[in-house]
C-alpha cells in the first residue's frame, strides 16, 4: 500500500484490517479489468476515497464527526466508487463484471464484520485497555 496515500487509522490492528481490505480490493479489480490504463484509473479512485478517509478523520479528531462513524466509513465509501469505477470498465476476457462486483460485496461484508469484531477487542488508541463507543 505505500504507492498510495498514507492511510490515517486508529490503531494497530484498524490499520492491518484497512491494509489487507485495500490489497484484497486492488487484486479484485485488477483482476476484472481488461485494460492496464483502467486499473491505473482505479488506482487513482482508491487514493481519492483514502484523502476521504483521512478527512473524516481529521473531522473525527476535532470532534465534528464520531469515531465510530470514521472508522467504519472506508468500506461503505470504497464500495460506491468501485461500483462507480465498473460502470466505466471492460471487463477481463469473457468475465461478467457482475461476478466481481459480488466478489467486492463480500469483501466489503467481511472487512465491516472485521471493524465491528475490532471494536470490542481493541481500544481506541494504543495505550487504553477499554474502547468507549455508546
Amino acid at each position: 500500500m505505500g504507492r498510495y496515500a498514507e492511510i490515517y487509522c486508529l490503531n494497530k490492528r484498524h490499520s492491518k484490517i484497512v491494509c489487507e481490505f485495500l490489497s484484497d480490493l486492488e487484486r479484485i479489480v485488477s483482476d476484472a479489468t481488461y485494460y492496464d490504463d483502467d486499473f491505473e484509473g482505479f488506482k487513482e479512485v482508491m487514493n481519492k476515497f483514502i484523502s476521504y478517509h483521512n478527512e473524516l478523520g481529521v473531522y473525527a479528531v476535532l470532534g465534528s464527526v464520531e469515531y465510530d462513524n470514521w472508522y467504519m466509513s472506508l468500506p461503505n465509501n470504497v464500495y460506491w466508487a468501485t461500483l462507480g469505477y465498473f460502470a466505466s470498465v471492460q471487463a477481463e476476457g469473457d468475465d461478467d463484471l457482475s461476478v466481481f462486483k459480488l466478489k467486492v460485496l463480500s469483501l466489503i461484508s467481511k472487512t465491516m464484520d472485521r471493524l465491528d469484531r475490532s471494536l470490542i477487542s481493541q481500544s481506541w488508541t494504543e495505550t487504553e485497555e477499554k474502547i468507549h463507543l455508546n
